[in-house]
Parts: C-alpha cells; sequence; structure tokens
C-alpha cells in the first residue's frame, strides 16, 4: 500500500485507489441509488390511488405493479452481476438505464394493467437490476481501506431518493398535469435516462474484464495488420526478385546437366542452395514473422491479466477479515481472482465455436453467481429462510403508507410526510448501524436480528395510528431506521457465515429468495386490505401477518450459532475460512478478530 492511497497487488495492473476519481465513482453510484431507489419506494405512494380511480380494479392487481418492479430488479441481479463481469459496470449501467426508460416511456401510452406489468414491472425492473449492480460493484472496485465509508455513502442516497420523489411527483401531479398520473410517468422516464451521464462516469479499472477485452480486440487486429502485411511483403518481393533465365544461363544448366554423373554430391549441394536474392528474402521474412511474434507476445500479457474482485459488494470495512489486517498482498491473492481472457485471433471458421464458448461462459458465470451449494449449510439455509420472511413485509409500509394514512383520516397533504420519514431514518439507519457493525466489541448477528425484530414491532404498530400524523412518523422512522440497517449488514452476516470469498455466490441464492417474497407480499397486502374494507382498521391484520413475518425473520436467526457450534463440532473451521471472515460460534463473542486469530 503506498502512501497515495493506491493498492497494488500482485497482479498486473490490479490497483485500488482508495480516492482521486474514485470519489466521482461515488458520486455517479450516490445519484443512480438516489433516482432508482427514490422512484421504486415512492411509486405507490404517487401511483397507487390515481390508478385505483382511473383503472377501477382492486389494490391487489394494482400493487402487483409496486411489487413487480423491485422483485424483477432482485431476479436480475445476478445475471446483471454476471454481464458486468463481462462488459464492464459503465457498458450495463448505460444500457439498463435505457431499458428501464424505454419501459417508463411506453407505459405513458396505454392505460392498462398486464401492459403495467410488462413496460413497469418486467422492463423497468430488468433496468433496474442491470442499473443497481454494476453501481455497487464499481465502489468495490475503486475502495479497499475507505469502503465502508464509500459504501455508505453510496447506498444512504436511497433513503434521500424517497426523502425527494413523493413530494416532488405531487406536485407535478397535482399542479402540472391537472391530477394525471400517465405523464408523471413520462417525467420520471426522462429522470431515469439521466442515470447514462453517471454511468459514463464510470471509468473502468485497467484489471477489469471489459477493459482487457477491449485490448484483446486491439491486439487481435494489430496482429492481423502484421500478418497481412509480411504475406503481402514476401508475394512482392519474390515477384520482383525472380530470376530472369538468360540463354547463357540456360547453357551452364545444361553444363550443369552433364557433369552430374561425375560430381553427384556436388552437383546436388549446388541446386539445394537458393540464390542469394531468395536467401535474403527468407531471412528478411524470417526475421519479420519472429518480431510479429514478439509484438503479438508482447501484446498478449494486456489480454492476460484480467481480474474480478471477490469481495466487491462488501459493504463493511476491511478490517473485518483476518487475512486482510494480516498479510494485504496474501488477501488479494486470494480475492482478486484472474478470469481468463482468450487471446487466439478470431477467424470465420471459429466464429460458432466461439458463440457457442460465450453461451457456455455466460451460463458458467451465472451457475458461480448464484451459489445454490450453500443452502445445504442449514446455518444459511436459515438465514437465506430469514430472508425470505423479512421481504415478505419488507416493501409493505413503502406502498401502502398513504393508503394507510387516508384510511386514518390523515390530512392530504401530510400523508406524503409518512414515507418521507422512512426515507430520512433509512438513509440514517444505514450509517448508524453500519458503524456499529464495524466495531469490534458488537455482536453483528444479534444487531442484525434486533434491527429485524424492531422493525417487525414497527410495521405491526403502524395501524393503531389515528388521524394525527405524529404517530404515523414516528412508527415509519423506526421501520425505517432498522429496516436501512438490515439492508446494510445484510452483505456482512453472509461473509461471516461463508467468508468473504463466497460472498457473491451466497447474495446471489439470497437475492433470489428475496425476489419471490417481494412479488407476493405486496398484492397479498392489498387483497386483505379489500377484504377487510368494512373493518374500522382494514389494514390491521395485513399489517399484522407481514410485520410478524419481519419480527421471525429476525427471531428464528437466533438459532445460527447453535447450528453452527453443532457444525463446528464435528468440523472444526480451517485457519483458510477463520482468515476469510468466517465467524467462530465457539466463541462467546464471535464477532471479535483476535479470538478467531487464536484458533
Amino acid at each position: 500500500m503506498t502512501g497515495s492511497g493506491n493498492v497494488r497487488v500482485g497482479m498486473a495492473d490490479a490497483s485500488v485507489l482508495d480516492g482521486g476519481w474514485g470519489w466521482m465513482i461515488v458520486f455517479s453510484s450516490f445519484m443512480i441509488h438516489f433516482i432508482m431507489d427514490g422512484i421504486t419506494y415512492a411509486m405507490a405512494d404517487i401511483y397507487l390511488e390515481p390508478m385505483l380511480t382511473a383503472m377501477k380494479l382492486d389494490r391487489g392487481h394494482v400493487s402487483a405493479i409496486f411489487s413487480n418492479l423491485p422483485a424483477v430488479t432482485l431476479f436480475s441481479g445476478p445475471i446483471a452481476a454476471v454481464f458486468t463481469n463481462m462488459y464492464g459496470c459503465r457498458i450495463v449501467t448505460i444500457v439498463g438505464a435505457c431499458l428501464a426508460s424505454l419501459g417508463f416511456f411506453l407505459s405513458r401510452w396505454w392505460e392498462n394493467i398486464y401492459y403495467y406489468y410488462i413496460t413497469i414491472g418486467l422492463m423497468g425492473g430488468i433496468g433496474f437490476g442491470l442499473i443497481y449492480a454494476p453501481a455497487l460493484l464499481s465502489v468495490g472496485y475503486y475502495f479497499e481501506r475507505k469502503r465502508s465509508l464509500a459504501m455508505g455513502i453510496a447506498a444512504s442516497a436511497s433513503g434521500f431518493g424517497t426523502v425527494i420523489f413523493p413530494p416532488l411527483m405531487h406536485w407535478m401531479i397535482k399542479a402540472l398535469f391537472q391530477r394525471e398520473y400517465k405523464p408523471a410517468l413520462l417525467v420520471e422516464s426522462g429522470i431515469i435516462l439521466t442515470c447514462v451521464i453517471f454511468g459514463a462516469l464510470i471509468r473502468p479499472l485497467p484489471q477489469e474484464k471489459c477493459e482487457q477485452r477491449c485490448r484483446e480486440i486491439k491486439a487481435r487486429k494489430q496482429a492481423k495488420r502484421q500478418a497481412a502485411s509480411v504475406i503481402q511483403n514476401l508475394a512482392n518481393t519474390e515477384q520482383q526478385q525472380a530470376p530472369l533465365l538468360t540463354d547463357r544461363q540456360l547453357e551452364d544448366s545444361a553444363r550443369a546437366e552433364e557433369t552430374h554423373d561425375a560430381f553427384p554430391e556436388s552437383n546436388n549441394s549446388d541446386q539445394q542452395k537458393p540464390s542469394a536474392a531468395l536467401q535474403s528474402k527468407s531471412d528478411d521474412a524470417t526475421q519479420s514473422d519472429d518480431e510479429n511474434k514478439e509484438e503479438i507476445k508482447h501484446l498478449a500479457p494486456l489480454a492476460s491479466s484480467a481480474v474480478i474482485r471477490k469481495d466487491a459488494m462488501y459493504q463493511g470495512s476491511l478490517e473485518n477479515i483476518l487475512l486482510y489486517k494480516d498479510n494485504i498482498e496474501e488477501y488479494h491473492r486470494k480475492i482478486i481472482a484472474p478470469l481468463e481472457v482468450t487471446d487466439q485471433p478470431a477467424s470465420n471458421t471459429a466464429a460458432t465455436n466461439v458463440d457457442h464458448a460465450k453461451v457456455k461462459s455466460f451460463f458458467g458465470e451465472l451457475k458461480a453467481e448464484v451459489g445454490i451449494k450453500f443452502l445445504a449449510d442449514g446455518a444459511f439455509l436459515l438465514f437465506t429462510i430469514s430472508n425470505f420472511c423479512t421481504s415478505l413485509g419488507f416493501n409493505v409500509p413503502y406502498n401502502f403508507a398513504h393508503d394507510l394514512a387516508k384510511d386514518a383520516y390523515v390530512a392530504e397533504h401530510q400523508r406524503e410526510y409518512v414515507i418521507m420519514s422512512i426515507g430520512l431514518s433509512n438513509a440514517i439507519g444505514r450509517i448508524i448501524i453500519g458503524y456499529l457493525g464495524d466495531h469490534k466489541k458488537i455482536n453483528r448477528l444479534y444487531l442484525y436480528n434486533s434491527t429485524l425484530i424492531l422493525a417487525g414491532i414497527a410495521t405491526i404498530f403502524a395501524p393503531y395510528c389515528r388521524s394525527n400524523v405524529i404517530p404515523h412518523i414516528a412508527y415509519a422512522s423506526v421501520f425505517g431506521f432498522f429496516s436501512g440497517g438490515y439492508v446494510g449488514l445484510t452483505s456482512i452476516v453472509i461473509t461471516d457465515l461463508v467468508g468473504i470469498h463466497n460472498l457473491s455466490s451466497a447474495l446471489g441464492i439470497v437475492l433470489l429468495f428475496q425476489g419471490i417474497a417481494v412479488a407476493i407480499g405486496t398484492p397479498i397486502t392489498g387483497i386483505m386490505r379489500d377484504s377487510f374494507a368494512k373493518h374500522a382498521r382494514p389494514f390491521l391484520w395485513p399489517y399484522f401477518t407481514f410485520g410478524s413475518f419481519i419480527v421471525l425473520s429476525g427471531l428464528i436467526l437466533f438459532g445460527i450459532p447453535k447450528l453452527k457450534r453443532r457444525q463446528q463440532h464435528h468440523q472444526t473451521l480451517t485457519k483458510t475460512q477463520v482468515k476469510m471472515g468466517v465467524v467462530s460460534y465457539a466463541d462467546e463473542n464471535p464477532s471479535s478478530p483476535e479470538q478467531q486469530q487464536q484458533l
């Protein structure tokens, strides 16, 4: 590690800046989270009521729009990670921004629920998924020592976006669009398109695979030009320097044939000698060919040093990882994995094979991004079930905060304060709880469990709020604060379970389960709300049900230490596992690196 904060690793050109242009990357990631999460979490607050009125449908059908968007975003997370590894953060972000913007743009022109499922839910969700993964991965590539700070700044934008978009869009719909919601979708389409600018600011590092692919293509083109030049020069020289046999030369040739029997060996030797010109040309051609090969060899390393960081999604401080503290060079060798980049020139005959190889490589990397094998671990399976239960109710307060306030007869101009409170407290919770999670003396698992339990309790008590907006702001603030902490701690707890070298693939399977839960939680809440419409508190049972799921998701995780102790009793943790961040739950304080070092 140099004094300037630039970390040089054992592989060529693999560096982490920890500053410089990296802060521009943090700004880009901040703005992407601000726009993407701000729109996602505020969708129901803005559009649920006008869509219910315009399409005359029940809450179950309409709210499915707002659950499909984040669900598809989560589903596409592993795919986005693969594309990011293949083509780089910049290209994937730009493509995702264009796709999501197109989806919202198309939704402006036809008011149909199933059409919205495709344009907003599917197209918008895939586009946001392609944006979300590079926004985090790019920060992970650019920062190492200051990773926790950089990630915290970027991710906090999610809450700030939720604060800004509800009042902004409500004002536009009422003041500019005569309470028509469809023009607002067009405005959001334009806002999403600005992510193209922020994506363009994500400058690839030299070791990223997309940069290596560009160098590989340039090397191939240069090698082809050099090879073609050598062949053309050889052909031209042979034509210009071909010996023109004169009569005298023919006579000398005839005499040579007559003396063939007398001096066979000498004659054969003379015949086998090429002309001086041809010999000189052959030497030149060989020399040129050798120079060409040397040039190709010189260019080859540029296409062989592509790497991928296995810890790029980690949102905590790398000081939590023992190997990083003890031997940073060894940590880099374990975490920064080389990617094979083909250095053989492409040909027309091999084009089909190359296409098949690319398809095979894509599905191979996708399989690696979704770590199904980790479900065989009882503790990780319990963690995945917990995240499924959490995600069933996680989006409910976001999507129905405005509706709940309306049922409680909160003044119309005050209803948007509820979701704004969720957003603001979410940003604060990510920072504060994220800081606590990096503290050595705090048990990260218990902190994580507590955030879930308290967020669930806040959800359960929400329907008891009356027409005064203050209690609504209070429950929203508690939910936002602890749910924000839950999101920030997820990657840290996964690392404690499987190690930082397995974080990416373990997170992939968790995202899939989260996506399934998000897709079904919100519509069921809407259906239950309509079923209890005649009750004094229509949201009482929906909020109690899904708030209880969140509480349950925190309670069951207290079983992880027991499962881990049983597992580690039969199979002791290896030194590699401990150094890569896997926690030994045989200790009283499993979050203490110093105690783990003694194993």
